[in-house]
């Protein structure tokens, strides 16, 4: 995998910075909701808060690697097996 460039390194680090303020924004409205709402209920809606501010996008090409190093480790297998019955 290549070197980050700064470009990179500095989106990636404003929005982690976004994230982080919404997930204070969204603990801030739950703590003055806390007072005004049941507890449960503003627990699961912090909660799924916080699921979406999740860093999905950063994760986005992990499926095709994954698959892409399946096919290769299966397709070298198969050949190690093909050739051991020649060389025998």
């Amino acid at each position: 995998m290549a070197k980050k460039t700064r470009k990179v390194l500095k989106q990636e680090s404003q929005q982690r910075a976004i994230q982080q303020a919404t997930v204070n924004v969204n603990s801030a409205l739950a703590a003055s909701a806390t007072r005004a709402a049941k507890p449960a209920v503003v627990e699961a809606a912090v909660r799924i808060g916080q699921v979406e501010t999740a860093p999905t996008d950063e994760y986005k090409y992990v499926k095709a690697d994954l698959r892409r190093i399946g096919i290769l480790a299966g397709s070298f297998t198969a050949i190690l097996i093909v050739l051991s019955f020649f060389i025998k």
